[in-house]
Parts: C-alpha cells; sequence; structure tokens
C-alpha cells in the first residue's frame, strides 16, 4: 500500500485493496444458473410428479406402493423397472431438481438433467413392460400416474437441458493484471 487508508479517494483509480473481495464475489456469482424464466413450469412439473407417485401405476397399485413393494404392487406383479422408476422420479425430478431451483447452482441443475433424462428412460420402459404382457395376463396395464410421471420426467429434462445448456461460457478465473 502507499500509506493511505483503503477508503480514501484515489486519482488514478486504483482498486489493487479491493481484489480480494472482487474474486470471492466472481467466485461465488459464475458458477450460478439463471432458472427464472423456467421456475414456474419446474415447480409444475414437480407438483406432476408427486401427483404421479400418489396417483395408481398399475390396477390398484399406486406409485408409493410400487416403491415401497406393497401387497397391492405385489398382487399387480409391479415390476423392478417400475419400482426404479418411482425412485428415480422422487430423486432426480422432486428432490433434485427442488435444490437445484433453490441454490441455482450448476452442478445440481447438470445433476437434474442427468437424473431425469435416465427417469424418462425408465419410465418409458415401464410403461412399455406393462404394455407389453402377455395376453392371457390377469394384472392391470399402466394407469395414469405411470403416464404422467414419464410425461413429468421428460419435461423436466427438456427445461433443465435449457438451463444447463443456455449458461454462458465458462469464466476462465479473476482476471489478472501484470
Amino acid at each position: 500500500m502507499n500509506g493511505r487508508p483503503p477508503h480514501s479517494y484515489d486519482r488514478e483509480g486504483d482498486l489493487s485493496h479491493y481484489r480480494s473481495v472482487f474474486e470471492a464475489i466472481e467466485r461465488r456469482v459464475i458458477p450460478e444458473v439463471v432458472i427464472t424464466r423456467v421456475t414456474p413450469y419446474l415447480l409444475v412439473l414437480v407438483s406432476a410428479a408427486v401427483l404421479g407417485v400418489v396417483l395408481p401405476h398399475t390396477g390398484g397399485a399406486h406409485g408409493y406402493d410400487v416403491l415401497l413393494r406393497t401387497e397391492s404392487a405385489d398382487a399387480e406383479s409391479a415390476g423392478v423397472l417400475a419400482t426404479l422408476f418411482t425412485a428415480f422420479t422422487l430423486t432426480f425430478t422432486v428432490v433434485a431438481a427442488s435444490i437445484a431451483r433453490l441454490v441455482r447452482r450448476f452442478r445440481w441443475a447438470a445433476l437434474a438433467l442427468a437424473g431425469n433424462g435416465v427417469t424418462t428412460v425408465f419410465g418409458v420402459l415401464a410403461i412399455w413392460a406393462r404394455q407389453s404382457l402377455a395376453p392371457t395376463a390377469t394384472v392391470a396395464g399402466p394407469s395414469i400416474g405411470l403416464y404422467l410421471g414419464a410425461v413429468a420426467a421428460l419435461l423436466s429434462t427438456v427445461l433443465w437441458a435449457r438451463v444447463v445448456f443456455t449458461r454462458p461460457p465458462e469464466h476462465p478465473g479473476p482476471a489478472r493484471r501484470s
């Protein structure tokens, strides 16, 4: 320093004493993503995913029955794909998406994108598995909860892709003067 207090007026515009403050702000702001435009849609999709877990997935077995492997899920022969789909729906379409929305960090948004992509695949496979039962099968096909959850996961994947891939390019770090 030149003997002056850091808050004194400097005619030459020397802000070097604030460099650490600026760098700390930059490190905090750079990893954030902008979610403001898609927030209402994300909230609707999280609600739809929760509703999909509450509604019947197949016959009389609700999504939570399939997840917990209750007697009604066993009676409907709900398979592993339906269980994985329900678990991934709650984990990524509801929890990870909500956390990503709250903290607005790129890592959480990317996790929500990847998780919802896998959830969508499990959802489509679960629907396909229920629709391709033998004609003599006595169990029901897919119900509204399974369809609603799969559509919510698909649309959530699209919205998170929009958030993640419209992020500005990574800044190399705080600028250093020589």
